[in-house]
């Protein structure tokens, strides 16, 4: 496995970043996890396992994979802090989640750490970057959050950035009611109106030009309770905002 890894390290800004193992059960899953501990297996990736397919999906992760999102995480802290809610907004990193059907890292988490102050708690905000041309696979994995946390993760956001061009694309994701004329799945019914994963808001960032800003993340979905002005608000990203993102983005990536 670590000799997959080390390969797709050296081609990851022409291939996919992903490696898929099959046959991996979960005492196999054990077995890794444990040889990542120690050093044996690099800790930079991250690992999505199915339970019921004994499928493992690493991301191999480069500095452009984590660039957008760790970068877009330090700016949310930045807004949380100024609200006096630094050590609140509690930063989870790539901690592991798992359901009895699937086992999921995200690239970087969030949750409020007095509502949800146990360690097994699911993040209420989820960020996953990809540096790649295909929104296919970010948008498997927004699904995967919104669906298998039985509704404790409320705002997913997907950072696709072009690799032949200076292009990114911000995708918001949450779960809404499903349509009266679709019917609901399984993973996402629950005792309340049926939920179904959705794309909220699409943002493109090309050059100079942003379209679909402002980008608003709703500090109740985030924190769990309504925000006490003047201080506490959503958190919400401009045009300007975003156009200055890409730009530093792309700056440090020269």
């Amino acid at each position: 496995m670590q000799e997959d890894i080390n390969s797709k390290k050296l081609e990851a800004s022409k291939a996919s970043p992903y490696l898929i193992f099959r046959l991996v059960t979960t005492d196999d899953l054990l077995n890794i996890e444990r040889a990542r501990e120690s050093g044996k297996i690099d800790r930079g990736v991250r690992m999505t396992h199915y339970v019921d397919w004994d499928i493992l999906i690493l991301k191999v992760l480069t500095a452009k994979h984590e660039a957008a999102q760790r970068r877009f995480s330090t700016r949310l802290s930045n807004r949380a802090a100024r609200m006096g809610l630094e050590d609140e907004f509690f930063d989870l990193g790539a901690t592991t989640f798992k359901t009895p059907r699937v086992s999921k890292e995200g690239d970087s988490a969030f949750k409020p750490l007095s509502m949800r102050p146990r360690e097994a708690d699911w993040p209420t905000i989820v960020l996953q970057s990809e540096w790649s041309e295909s929104l296919t696979r970010l948008r498997q994995d927004a699904c995967l959050w919104l669906e298998n946390s039985r509704e404790d993760v409320k705002i997913v956001l997907l950072f696709s950035i072009g690799r032949t061009a200076r292009t990114m694309i911000i995708e918001k994701w949450e779960n809404r009611p499903v349509p009266a004329n679709r019917p609901a799945t399984r993973s996402i019914t629950t005792a309340a109106a049926p939920q179904t994963p959705t794309q909220i808001q699409a943002i493109t960032i090309d050059s100079n030009t942003v379209n679909g800003a402002p980008l608003t993340l709703e500090f109740r979905k985030i924190f769990l309770r309504q925000a006490v002005p003047p201080l506490e608000h959503d958190f919400t990203f401009t045009a300007q905002d975003l156009s200055e993102f890409a730009t530093d983005f792309w700056a440090a990536l020269q």
